[in-house]
């Protein structure tokens, strides 16, 4: 097989939209040996009035699985996904090649152990993982990232997507990030998947707001949402990916997410266009940081800093 038919898929689930902006970039950066194919994971039993064919790993040469981090966790959504995957090999034998990225909102390394269920999952498919990496996004919960910080997260992500890809493409391999021992605290907050199931109760829609435009029912990746024509109100079920799809995109701020409520962030934050604002910084993660910032992201970003001027001094080819 030449180079230039090799294929990879993307497997990612994305709530918002972060992560499968950052899946573009992998797909750009790969595309010099790859014909890259990326599949938004949705529920399986979604209905969207189309027959949706789930690409299979086996026709692939690469895959990636990416997803936001939940509470230090991949989504349930997305680790059922992974379990729903057939067993692969490659045609010589070996395993299947496959690499991780994730999105956040901060840069704690309490985040570096998120993939480790999935992990194992599909080890015993037959997998075999190359590398792992998290980038920093804006936040579609907790509070709302400023332009400066939107316009200096995505310079980074491009840069370092950039540098990743060459990796991958070099065929470079590295440790993924599971451990029992320091990621002991991961199953804990996983109690997040038993709570997205009780959420649906607790969420309202302001039906004095709602403009009724249906992005909330049309969005949500489980079909959890549905319009009561007869009542005139909207019901929410008992499976919730806590995506924040719904209430993110509400033209009409109309959505309350229940006990979480005091955490709610509305709208798009235009990212490609507040990244090249001239009147922006290219970076705000320097010294200038103070209290709880500085601990979400000055040390992440002097390690990136670290992994760009590295790759840098690499001049050797692949």
């Amino acid at each position: 097989m030449s180079e230039l038919t090799k294929r990879a898929v993307i497997y990612v689930f994305s709530g918002t939209g972060n992560t499968k902006k950052v899946a573009e970039l992998y797909r750009t950066n790969l595309s010099s040996q790859y014909d890259v194919n990326i599949f938004s994971v949705e529920h399986l039993e979604k209905n969207t009035g189309e027959e949706k064919i789930i690409p299979d790993p086996n026709d692939y040469d690469l895959c990636a699985f990416a997803y936001p981090v939940h509470g230090f966790n991949a989504p349930k959504i997305f680790v059922d996904f992974c379990r729903s995957l057939p067993s692969v090999k490659n045609s010589d034998g070996e395993k299947k090649s496959a690499f991780i990225f994730k999105t956040s909102g901060e840069g704690l390394h309490f985040n570096d152990y998120s993939s480790q269920k999935f992990i194992k999952i599909l080890e015993r498919k037959g997998f075999t993982f190359l590398s792992e990496r998290h980038y920093v996004m804006p936040y579609n919960m907790i509070f709302r990232h400023t332009p400066e910080m939107v316009k200096g997260e995505w310079l980074y992500a491009q840069k370092l997507v950039k540098i990743h890809a060459e990796q991958i493409l070099c065929g470079k391999k590295e440790k993924v990030h599971t451990s029992r021992l320091k990621g002991w605290f991961v199953p804990l907050f996983r109690i997040e998947w038993l709570y997205a199931q009780a959420q649906g109760p607790f969420m309202k829609v302001d039906m004095n707001k709602c403009v009724k435009c249906m992005k909330c029912v049309k969005g949500c990746p489980y079909d959890n949402i549905r319009y009561d024509e007869k009542a005139d109100r909207f019901r929410f079920g008992t499976k919730c990916a806590l995506c924040v799809r719904c209430s993110f995109n509400c033209p009409s701020k109309a959505i309350s997410i229940g006990l979480l409520n005091g955490w709610r962030v509305n709208g798009s934050y235009k990212i490609e266009q507040t990244a090249m604002d001239p009147s922006l910084p290219d970076s705000c993660f320097g010294e200038e940081l103070k209290g709880i910032k500085r601990w979400l992201y000055y040390k992440y970003y002097r390690e990136r800093d670290n992994m760009i001027l590295e790759a840098a001094q690499e001049e050797k080819d692949c």
